[in-house]
């Protein structure tokens, strides 16, 4: 927060207003499980908000076709600045290149991440020797206490 605080005293714009859904991914299809997204597009399609400013447009959005639904519909009433550079993402052809590349990253990197590790959970359930010697299952996190009270 601090870095959007200076960037906006370095721009000379006023203080930010935060829309922050830490820890919730933005991957989902549902953005009701990210409510201050929602809000943030409520207060953009009441027209209270002329500026957005986007840290990292993974946080925007994973998937590439709801990113650019929604940062089309935001763009049509504010702007949306990139704080890395510092330009309007929405307003140039190269602006919109570069939002279309990152939401296509973004997606790309989380089914990747996603891959790797329905792979490796595929492979921990092949190995046999991943079975625990308690209840003969294999675990993929946490041990259950009952399994660890017991060895």
């Amino acid at each position: 927060k601090q870095k959007i605080i200076k960037f906006c005293e370095r721009m000379e714009w006023d203080e930010p207003i935060f829309f922050s859904d830490d820890g919730i991914s933005a991957y989902k299809e549902d953005y009701q499980s990210r409510p201050e997204f929602c809000r943030m597009l409520r207060e953009v399609r009441a027209n209270r908000i002329q500026r957005i400013i986007v840290e990292d447009l993974t946080r925007w959005s994973r998937r590439i076709e709801d990113g650019l639904r929604t940062m089309r519909e935001v763009s049509e009433r504010c702007t949306v600045t990139s704080m890395a550079e510092g330009e309007a993402y929405t307003t140039t052809p190269e602006g919109w290149f570069k939002v279309a590349v990152a939401f296509l990253m973004a997606e790309w990197s989380s089914k990747c991440l996603s891959y790797k590790v329905q792979s490796g959970m595929q492979k921990r359930l092949e190995n046999p020797d991943a079975k625990c010697k308690v209840c003969g299952e294999v675990h993929m996190g946490r041990i259950p206490r009952k399994c660890k009270e017991k060895e």
